[in-house]
Parts: C-alpha cells; sequence; structure tokens
C-alpha cells in the first residue's frame, strides 16, 4: 500500500477531468480525493492504494480527448496514513462550481456542434450518392423495358411459331407432339412471370 501525490497539468479545469478521475479511482478501489488547484491548468489528486492499483491508475487518469487534455503528471510517493474511506471530488465554492459546470457544458455543446456539422457533410455527399444511384435506376429500367420489349417480341414470335405447329405435329408426332405443347404452356407461364417483374421494378 502507498499514498501518492499526482498533479496533472494540461487542460484539466472546466473540462469534466475531476469526474473522469473519480469514475477511475471508484472503479479501481482506490481512496482519497481530486479537487482543483490554484493555477487553471493544474488539479491535484492525493490517493492511497496498491502500488500496482496505482501504477494502473496513472495510466488511466492521462487522458486525452476533444475536452481534456493531460500533458504532464508529476507523482510524489509517501507512506499511506489509511486516513481515506472513500474516493471523492473536494470542491470549491459554490459559485465557482457552477460557472466551471457551465464553461464545462459550453465545450460539450461546442463539440456537439462541431459533430453536427461533419454529418451535415456526410449526409450532404451521401445525398450525391443516393442521387448516382437512382440515374443508374433509371437508366436500368430503361434497359429493362427494352429488354422486356425484345423478350416479349421473341416470345410471341415463338408461341406463333408453335402453336401453328400443333395440329400438324399431333397427327405425326403423337406423344412427342403432347410434350412440345406442355412446352409451350411453360413459357407462356415464363412470359408472364417476367412480365410481372419487369412491371414491379420499373414501378418502384
Amino acid at each position: 500500500m502507498i499514498r501518492v501525490k499526482i498533479v496533472a497539468e494540461g487542460k484539466v479545469q472546466s473540462a469534466g477531468y475531476r469526474d473522469e478521475v473519480e469514475n477511475i479511482a471508484l472503479e479501481l478501489g482506490i481512496k482519497g480525493f481530486v479537487r482543483n488547484m490554484e493555477e487553471k491548468d493544474r488539479v491535484e489528486i492525493v490517493c492511497e492504494s496498491d502500488e500496482k492499483v496505482i501504477d494502473k491508475f496513472l495510466k488511466n487518469v492521462k487522458i486525452k480527448n476533444e475536452l481534456i487534455d493531460v500533458k504532464k503528471l508529476t507523482v510524489k510517493k509517501t507512506k499511506p496514513t489509511g486516513e481515506f474511506k472513500t474516493f471523492k471530488i473536494i470542491r470549491e465554492d459554490k459559485d465557482s462550481e457552477i460557472a466551471e459546470r457551465m464553461d464545462e457544458a459550453v465545450k460539450h455543446l461546442k463539440g456537439m456542434k462541431k459533430g453536427l456539422f461533419a454529418v451535415k457533410d456526410e449526409v450532404k455527399g451521401s445525398r450525391e450518392d443516393i442521387k448516382g444511384v437512382r440515374e443508374e435506376v433509371k437508366g436500368s429500367r430503361e434497359d429493362i423495358k427494352e429488354m422486356h420489349k425484345d423478350m416479349n417480341k421473341s416470345f410471341n414470335n415463338l408461341n406463333e411459331t408453335i402453336g401453328n405447329k400443333f395440329e400438324s405435329m399431333d397427327v405425326k408426332y403423337g406423344d412427342i407432339s403432347k410434350t412440345m405443347r406442355e412446352m409451350h404452356n411453360d413459357l407462356k407461364e415464363m412470359k408472364n412471370l417476367f412480365a410481372k417483374l419487369v412491371n414491379h421494378i420499373v414501378k418502384k
């Protein structure tokens, strides 16, 4: 068990840093406190725990994100006193705390605004992509319409040819003619199904 006094320097006040430190300490079972120092770029942390846990704590509290930027940690190790029962934030007077919370809220809002503009740009780009896809689909529909006309014409020609031959085939080929007639019916069904498919695509 050791006791350490840590001074975190950087963008650590009015940024939610103390709350982050408190959450990390409670998660690791560390006892002590965190508070702002007079210097606006410094926060003091005093805590006690097992040395391995403290080492992990030091790594975790060196935070860098859109609001917090810990540039340096100064650490002094001493003997533990066992005076702490939990980990807490030592806050300043009420007015100072309210002002700090307001500053923190404004920074969060600025970050959200920046994020919203980024999303807006992405959506704008996506709209252009969607427009391009629509143009491609529109072109594909025209191709499908033309293909449908060609196939419909081919179906009709084949249907007419086969239909005209059935009477003579019945006399001449018997069972073979019957099979050809069934194939003819299947061909008609395929034609109808294809027409339904084309209509479905074109209407979308």
